[in-house]
């Protein structure tokens, strides 16, 4: 085999490789939903609010992380009470996470806290902590930063099965819908705008399919040498 061979054999095989390696990538993909007062607020009757948003053609196939971006206050500022609203994100078809269960809810506090809201970002490791003991400096201001969900079926427990890792696993292509209620007749709640950022991996073609392509490759180059002599 001459250099020339060599050399173009080498390169198909780097080809094959550099194919394979950029398909398994892991990626960040952030959509943002605007909503304001006409859709936004949350009716003080306990009435659930439900907002759904699909998505669609994501490159994403297996997600690993999904996080969540609330920015929920009070309809008059410094009037709302974040100890009232429920809070979840649905996938068509799948689980619920939890995002917020009357913060501040327990057994010897059941008015909850009465901050005025959050512009928040939930992901599940978050330093901060959980967010249903997360209290702003001032009790009419709003909670910022970035926060573990709520995670509770139940205000009082402190088991924590709806976190935002029931995603992990799916795809995020679907429907997602998040309802927001507010269980208390103690301040109204607008919605301003939420998001949502999904991690995961990309599709990892099958080894056949990875040998499929090496083969047709290395067979187009035989035929091309022996035409060649």
């Amino acid at each position: 085999m001459n250099s020339r061979s060599l050399s173009l054999r080498l390169a198909i095989a780097a080809l094959v490789s550099t194919w394979t390696t950029a398909s398994a990538a892991v990626v960040s993909q952030t959509f943002t939903f605007p909503v304001g007062v006409s859709a936004g607020t949350v009716s003080d009757a306990g009435i659930p609010l439900t907002l759904s948003q699909t998505i669609a053609g994501s490159e994403i196939t297996t997600l690993t992380e999904v996080r969540v971006g609330l920015n929920l206050h009070g309809s008059i500022a410094g009037a709302g009470w974040a100890g009232d609203l429920f809070v979840s994100l649905n996938r068509a078809g799948g689980a619920t996470s939890v995002l917020l269960n009357q913060v501040g809810v327990t057994t010897l506090n059941p008015a909850g806290f009465g901050h005025d809201g959050w512009n928040v970002t939930l992901h599940d490791n978050a330093a901060n902590g959980d967010i249903h003991f997360g209290q702003p400096a001032g009790p009419a201001t709003i909670l910022t930063g970035e926060w573990q969900p709520d995670g509770r079926q139940d205000p009082t427990s402190g088991t924590r099965s709806a976190m935002l890792d029931v995603f992990n696993g799916a795809s995020p292509n679907a429907a997602w819908y998040l309802t927001l209620a507010d269980l208390n007749p103690t301040g109204t709640m607008v919605l301003e705008s939420w998001s949502v950022t999904f991690t995961g991996s990309t599709a990892v073609p099958e080894p056949g399919e990875v040998s499929l392509a090496a083969g047709v490759l290395l067979a187009g180059f035989t035929l091309w040498q022996r035409r060649r002599r």
